[in-house]
């Protein structure tokens, strides 16, 4: 990428037409505003000439952090760079940043697909990642209402989700979302979910189906392992792991 480096009024430079993330609240960038400071801008804006005007490419935060910092001008990076291009730059800047959710990749990567006319392999090359993430994250777009929810509010992992979804009864998969929110669950724990409740689902549909008129039974309410010394249900923040010998394992 060829790019100039100078320094830009902070009233020249606009947020990016389609931003990676979500809203973005002082709150969200408050330890940012304070590191900027103290020290200032250390890592430039990526910005692309428009007209008499910059758009931020990469540095939306570090942009919105510079506003609440009363700062006048801030460093960029001016590329020539547009269109894919400039999506693309925009990603691979924001792949290694942690705080980026999986409901704002799934929402930017459906735009750039249908922007740019690619299928998910390409899209996948242009981006670093393996197809299989890219397909991943765009299937978010499909789960039901409580799943995104639970997503959005960070009390369930994308991964975990990714587990649940893939349930197939409708009914069933509501139950098992409404238990991990309430409780809480690892993905090892959905994988197990999944597993159970699919291969549940299965043997059923092998089985007669019932009678006219015949209620079929509800599905039943997903277990947490025991405890091996209390036998009281572990949730998954309050396990741990121990380490013993064979030999020392107690025996029925």
């Amino acid at each position: 990428m060829k790019a100039k480096y100078q320094l830009i009024s902070l009233d020249l430079i606009t947020d990016p037409a389609n931003p990676l993330r979500g809203e973005i609240t002082p709150e969200s960038v408050i330890d940012l505003v304070s590191s900027i400071k103290q020290v200032g801008i250390i890592e430039p804006l990526i910005v692309a000439k428009k007209a008499k005007l910059y758009e931020v490419i990469a540095g939306h935060r570090r942009l919105v952090a510079a506003k609440i910092a009363d700062l006048t001008e801030v460093p960029c990076l001016v590329t020539k760079t547009k269109g894919m291009e400039a999506e693309t730059l925009k990603l691979h800047e924001n792949l290694a940043r942690v705080d980026i959710s999986p409901i704002e990749w799934s929402k930017h990567l459906h735009h750039l697909k249908t922007k740019s006319k690619l299928d998910n392999k390409q899209l996948a090359k242009k981006m670093g990642r393996s197809e299989s993430w890219v397909s991943q994250h765009l299937t978010i777009s499909t789960y039901p209402p409580s799943l995104i929810a639970a997503l959005e509010d960070g009390t369930m992992s994308f991964t975990a989700a990714r587990e649940l979804a893939m349930i197939k009864d409708t009914n069933t998969r509501e139950m098992y979302i409404k238990f991990a929110v309430k409780g809480g669950i690892s993905p090892t724990l959905a994988v197990q979910w999944r597993q159970k409740a699919n291969r549940e689902l299965d043997r059923a549909t092998d089985q007669q189906a019932p009678a006219d008129g015949e209620p079929e039974a509800p599905p039943q309410e997903p277990t947490l392992p025991l405890c091996a010394l209390c036998q009281e249900e572990v949730k998954p923040h309050e396990h741990v792991t121990l380490v013993v010998h064979d030999r020392c394992q107690p025996k029925d």
